[in-house]
This record gives structure tokens, C-alpha cells and sequence, in this order.
């Protein structure tokens, strides 16, 4: 059988705390889910598979249908974030009208953070199959149930209509416990050399995962709770291939790679011990970081940490539930500028507990005193399956009649409450995402640092495409698209 995974177009993304144009001009990553499960079906079966990434083709609904009846797989998997609901949809739309015969399948975070919603995907429109949670093993059966015209009464963790139409759950969504077990994502696909990520050397670059879940509980966060790591012999010896495969830095997107020191400190010993010269970075919290760590990190290749802080009040991160204090931001970011390694800070505004322009300010004010090198200001966006949306609902801020409309009919144009609106306006909210980036980035230490410390042709033209993005910031308005 021929299969063709798709990362749809983002024509119809919603609003997910920064405008699209960020998305498009800053970074691109590989759609490394998709890359994981290539590589898992074609080492366990004989089929063929076929990444199609929409983005990085600049495709659309038409040029899908276009490949599709060209390819003419007899299976297609489609990745879905809620942000991307109405994508997945209408990609759905032109696959079958390309081929009503191709079996469509959808899986990804939106079916598992949305499990009995995920239904509607199946009783609206025009897909077969529904994967919750990690989708290697249901994926692959439900491929060999296709192959064998057999039923899928006997596959778990699926959504699925049986033969007299009926939408048929099995069970809830499954999880891997041993991530040893799978194989490294495929990264031979087409566009492999084009992705890139925020703050590169410029170089050839790829992400890498080596955890799934997280263990802490945020309240603006819907990743689900079940964390499991690699090993880390595992870990490296992926990165040794992406090495031969000519990549000169991996950014590691684990949701919260640092839980412990000792994690990173073996990594770190272990790259060091192999003699392997590459490269990395990732997504911290600032707490589990000391000087031990971090000599050790950069002395293997660490060259950039992108820390999540969210806020500038000490009671706003306990509002949020971050368990973490602003001593504790303080402290990371001066080690980690100590050692010469880049560091990143990201911030969320609108928050409940930001009730007033000075408590906004305050966290404006606070990136600005911290020195980082870069930092990325979003505005909060209270999706479903976050504690801060049914907080939102209870108290009569969120009309959640809006988002389960929109759940089931992703193709509807209705406006979603994607903002805290208890105290400010989309249009405040708007006004203070301005200021924030303005009071950061329009300081000539910060634009010298920038444009003087870059490693190659590569990223200063990438620097200056975020430059670029600055000034499209200043003409959003809250009823624009990217809004």
C-alpha cells in the first residue's frame, strides 16, 4: 500500500497567542510526528510511505488533491492541532474529492486533548478514522486492517464508523511507555534542508524529541500528563546520525526537557565522552538549572536556552500555576549569559491575574531588567483542555458555546474567544503586545547584540526577517486575519 502523511496548510489558523506571520518568518519546523511515524510503518511493514508537508510547499487545498490524485495512495494520515482544525477539514474535503476511496485518517495532540469531541471528525465530515494518543501502533493496525479488509472492532484507542455507520470509540488514548522502542524519525524527506528555528546558527538544523508529556501542570497548558524519556544513550546516538546526515545543530522541543539537572548533565557527559561536536539547544524552565549544568552543557555543544517565565509577578506565576519565582529567572538567566550561551525568554500577557496596565508592565519591565537576548511576548490563549479555559467558562468570561460550535464545524467563520477578556479588550491586549516587543527590541544594545554576534550569512538574513516582522507587528489590528 501507498501512504501519505500530511501537515495541512495553515490558511485558516486560529489565533494562538502570536500573529501568523511570527509562525512564517521566524521558524519552520520539521513535522517531526509525522517524520516518527514514517520511519515506525516502514520498519514495520512493507508499505510506502509519503511525507506531503504543506508548508514548507506553500501549498494548497488544490495542490493536495493535485499530488493526491497523482500519488494516488490508498491511505492518508493528517496531523491535527486545534489551531489547525479548519486545515485539517477542508484538507480532508479535497483529498476525497481528489479520491473518495482513500482511507483518511487524523491523529495528533487535538484528538487526544479533545477525545470526546474527536467524534465529530468522524460524524461531519469526510474522515474514516480517528487516533488518540500516540499514533505508531494504532496507525499500523489500522493500515493492516485496511490491507486485510478486516474490521477495526478489535483496535484500541481509535474512533471509527463500523459498517452500518455507527461511530464506534475503543477505548481511550494510549501512550508508549518505552520510547527505546521506536525507531529515529525519517529526516530524508523533501524540504529537509529549509526548516529552521528562532535564534539558529544557520546552519543545517533539525529538532529533536526525547521525552513525550510533561510532568508539571501550568494552567494555560493542554499537553497531556503522561511524561516518558529515552534513554540517554538512545538520544545520542540519534544525534550521531543526524550528524552524518550533515546537520550542525539539533533544538531539542520537548515540552520541559530539563526536569532534572542530572538529565542534561548526563546528556552532556555523554556527547562529550562519544567526541561528538554539534550544536543544541532547548526548552527549559528556569528552575533545575545551576552553573554545574550549565558548564558541562555548553562545554558539549549547548548554545542556546529558550526559557519559559510567562510573567513578571512572583504571584502571577503562582496564579498560573508554574511553580517557579522570579529569584529563580533571575539566577538562570544570569549563568547562563555567564557562560556565553544564548538565552531566550518567553512571556505570556493577559493572564487573569493581570488586572491592570501596571501588572502588565510589570512583566514588560521584567523582560527588559533580564537581559536576555531574545525574548517572544504572546498573548494568553485560553484553549479548551486548559484549566485557564474552564476557569474562563465557570466565571462567564469564555462562552464555551462558541468553541464546541466550532469543534463541530471547524469550516464555520464564527469569531472564538482566544483572549482573556475579563479586563482588557482584544484591542488592549493588541496594544500591550506592541508595547512589549517595542520596549524590548527597539534598544540599540539589544539590535548591536543581535545583528553582531550572528554565525553566519544565514541567520543574519534570518535576524532580519524577524526585524521585518517587528515592523508587520505595528499594523495589527484585532480584526485581522493573523488575529
Amino acid at each position: 500500500m501507498k501512504i501519505v502523511l500530511i501537515r495541512p496548510p495553515e490558511t485558516n489558523r486560529i489565533w494562538a497567542g502570536i500573529p501568523k506571520f511570527f509562525n512564517k518568518d521566524i521558524f519552520l519546523f520539521p513535522p517531526l510526528g509525522l517524520m516518527q511515524l514514517k520511519s515506525f510503518i516502514e520498519q514495520n511493514t512493507k508499505h510506502e510511505v509519503i511525507i506531503y508537508d504543506s508548508l514548507i510547499r506553500k501549498a494548497t487545498y488544490r495542490t493536495i488533491a493535485k499530488f493526491i490524485e497523482k500519488i494516488k495512495p490508498q491511505v492518508v494520515g493528517i496531523s491535527a492541532f486545534t489551531h489547525s482544525l479548519s486545515d485539517v477539514v477542508n484538507t480532508a474535503w479535497a483529498i476525497k474529492e481528489a479520491d473518495s476511496s482513500i482511507h483518511i485518517s487524523v491523529g495528533g495532540p487535538h484528538t487526544y486533548n479533545f477525545f470526546s469531541e474527536s467524534s465529530y471528525l468522524i460524524k461531519n465530515w469526510p474522515v474514516d478514522s480517528v487516533v488518540l494518543g500516540d499514533g505508531e501502533i494504532a496507525f499500523k493496525k489500522i493500515i493492516s486492517a485496511l490491507e486485510k479488509r478486516e474490521s477495526f472492532e478489535n483496535i484500541n484507542s481509535i474512533i471509527f464508523k463500523d459498517r452500518n455507520g455507527k461511530i464506534v470509540r475503543n477505548g481511550v488514548p494510549a501512550f508508549i511507555d518505552n520510547l527505546d522502542s521506536l525507531p529515529f524519525p525519517s529526516r530524508l524527506i523533501p524540504g529537509f534542508k529549509r526548516y529552521y528555528t528562532p535564534a539558529s546558527s544557520g546552519g543545517l538544523m533539525t529538532t529533536m524529541i526525547t521525552s513525550r508529556g510533561c510532568p508539571y501542570d501550568c494552567k494555560f497548558c493542554n499537553v497531556q500528563r503522561k511524561y516518558r524519556v529515552r534513554s540517554i544513550g538512545n538520544v545520542v546516538d540519534e544525534m550521531e546520525l543526524c550528524s552524518r546526515l550533515g546537520c550542525n545543530e539539533i533544538f531539542f522541543i520537548d515540552d520541559t526537557f530539563n526536569v532534572t539537572a542530572d538529565r542534561v548533565i548526563g546528556l552532556s557527559e555523554e556527547i562529550l565522552k562519544r567526541g561528538l561536536k554539534i550544536k543544541w539547544g532547548f526548552k527549559a524552565r528556569c528552575d533545575n538549572i545551576d552553573i554545574k549544568m550549565l558548564t558541562i552543557a555548553e562545554k558539549a555543544g549547548c548554545f542556546r536556552i529558550h526559557y519559559g517565565i510567562e510573567t513578571g509577578l512572583d504571584s502571577g506565576l503562582s496564579s498560573i500555576n508554574k511553580k517557579l519565582t522570579l529569584d529563580a529567572a533571575v539566577s538562570a538567566f544570569i549563568n547562563t549569559r555567564k557562560l556565553g550561551v544564548r538565552a531566550t525568554a518567553y512571556f505570556i500577557i493577559g493572564c487573569p491575574h493581570e488586572k491592570s496596565a501596571f501588572d502588565i508592565m510589570e512583566t514588560i519591565d521584567f523582560a527588559c531588567r533580564l537581559k536576555a537576548d531574545f525574548a517572544v511576548f504572546s498573548l494568553l490563549s485560553p484553549y479548551p483542555d486548559t484549566e485557564f479555559y474552564r476557569e474562563g467558562v465557570e466565571k462567564g468570561v469564555i462562552d464555551r458555546r462558541l468553541w464546541d460550535d466550532f469543534i463541530k464545524n471547524p469550516v464555520s467563520k464564527s469569531r472564538l474567544p482566544t483572549c482573556w477578556e475579563e479586563y482588557f479588550t482584544k484591542r488592549d491586549l493588541v496594544c500591550f503586545l506592541k508595547t512589549a516587543h517595542r520596549n524590548f527590541y527597539y534598544r540599540w544594545h539589544i539590535i548591536f547584540h543581535a545583528f553582531f554576534s550572528v554565525f553566519s550569512f544565514k541567520e543574519f538574513i534570518r535576524l532580519v526577517r524577524g526585524a521585518v516582522s517587528l515592523s508587520k507587528l505595528e499594523f495589527l489590528g484585532t480584526n485581522n486575519r493573523d488575529f
